[in-house]
């Protein structure tokens, strides 16, 4: 994940995001991003496939793990499709191929004469499917998937029913459960002569689902089993409360009611590298995801009032100033795919974000193609793509070497600079 020098190559910090962003992702996208959110709902049968990580709340694919057939003449097929490898909050609804069949706990129309349908929500302790067992000699009471959310699907063979022979089975799941320190009955200690705060203890209660991006970052740095596996104490809790308060803020929808600023809705792949997996999360928020003195500090899009000035007695070196951008790093206009919530979790286009005034800056239309696989409606799709548009058009970039004073602030951090001869006052 570091590289090959890691944090030797950095003197003490490295910033894991220059970085881990979602603009940075974007300007060196993958190829396979696209596709891989266009296949989230198809369901395979590998005998190997990848395992899946749910946060909040998205429709998904599985991987078919058992099929077998029972009845007169095999009158009844049985498909067990694993969704998730991990607990998760429950199953909402199922699909075969694009019609819904089962909504809350209950089957639309007659499908219920034709499907029989038991789920298991991952626990470490969930016993095998009964009705499995007893329909099947090739399940047995052994056959729990411990830790693993899954469906038993009873298919009765009807030729009306399954013209196209077996469907393709999806389902809409509310995912992983995440811990969220804010809600912890142990209080934070934060010690502001070493600039750390104390690790609270993962409460068994604070343990809920949840669709704050922050909060399931902080769980796939975590995860020992398929994420970053990083001690627990290593994450800065100041910052990750700040970042998650900040996606629970309410923003106004026009013409009414409130939504979250931001959200995670989606799928992690397994077989992805973890880098290319935080990048993903972090998109959700326009984060950033920084290790800096042995700590991790997670912050979303948002900008924070500076409070260290830097003045020409800081400096001990020449200011160097840029004052625009190569080509490359400049846009005036953001576009993207994002999965659709709105049109039953259909991968569509959000409206771009397009500024005409740049345009004609730049000479013609120059645009980011930004995916967003972690969100689910348009409007904070929009939200995400204006922020870094407005963003990339910030092109003055000065580099300079300052005092001890330095030591103060972090990569991401927001400083004032004053300098008389820049004609910069706390700029």
């Amino acid at each position: 994940f570091f590289g090959a020098t890691g944090l030797l190559a950095f003197a003490g910090y490295f910033a894991v995001g220059a970085g881990l962003s979602a603009v940075s992702r974007a300007l060196a996208p993958s190829p396979s991003l696209g596709a891989q959110m266009r296949g989230l709902t198809q369901t395979r049968r590998e005998p190997a496939g990848t395992r899946s990580i749910v946060y909040g709340q998205m429709r998904v694919g599985g991987n078919v793990v058992f099929i077998d057939n029972s009845g007169d003449d095999n009158k009844y097929l049985h498909l067990v499709i694993a969704f998730a490898s991990h607990e998760i909050e429950s199953f909402e609804e199922f699909y075969f191929n694009d019609k819904k069949v089962w909504d809350g706990g209950s089957f639309q129309d007659d499908w219920g004469t034709y499907v029989t349908v038991v789920t298991k929500s991952g626990t470490d302790t969930q016993s095998a499917d009964s009705t499995l067992v007893s329909a099947s000699n090739q399940w047995t009471n052994d056959h729990k998937l411990l830790g693993i959310a899954y469906a038993h699907f009873r298919l009765e063979w009807d030729a009306d029913k399954f013209t196209q022979g077996i469907p393709n089975i999806s389902a809409v799941i509310k995912g992983k459960k995440v811990y969220d320190p804010r809600k912890d009955s142990t209080s934070s200690v934060y010690d502001s002569a070493l600039g750390v705060s104390t690790h609270r203890s993962n409460d068994n209660t604070t343990w809920q689902y949840s669709t704050n991006p922050a909060l399931c970052i902080r769980d796939y740095l975590v995860d020992a089993k398929y994420g970053l596996g990083e001690d627990a104490s290593l994450i800065d809790l100041t910052t990750l409360d700040a970042a998650a308060d900040l996606c629970d803020e309410q923003e106004s929808l026009n013409p009414s009611g409130t939504q979250d600023r931001y959200q995670a809705n989606g799928v992690i792949n397994t077989a992805n590298a973890i880098k290319d997996n935080i990048e993903q999360l972090l998109s959700a928020m326009g984060g950033r995801l920084t290790y800096s003195s042995g700590k991790y500090f997670i912050d979303g899009a948002q900008y924070k009032t500076p409070t260290v000035t830097f003045t020409e007695a800081d400096c001990i070196s020449d200011i160097q100033t840029q004052t625009k951008q190569s080509r490359r790093s400049i846009y005036n206009g953001v576009k993207g795919i994002f999965v659709s919530e709105e049109k039953n979790y259909k991968v569509m286009d959000y409206p771009a974000q397009i500024s005409s005034t740049y345009a004609t800056e730049d000479g013609d239309p120059v645009f980011l193609d930004m995916p967003l696989p972690f969100v689910t409606n348009n409007t904070q799709a929009q939200r995400l793509a204006k922020i870094a548009l407005l963003k990339s058009r910030q092109q003055v970039v000065i580099n300079m070497a300052v005092n001890l004073k330095g030591l103060q602030v972090k990569v991401g951090d927001t400083i004032k600079v004053t300098n008389e001869r820049l004609g910069y006052s706390e700029k």
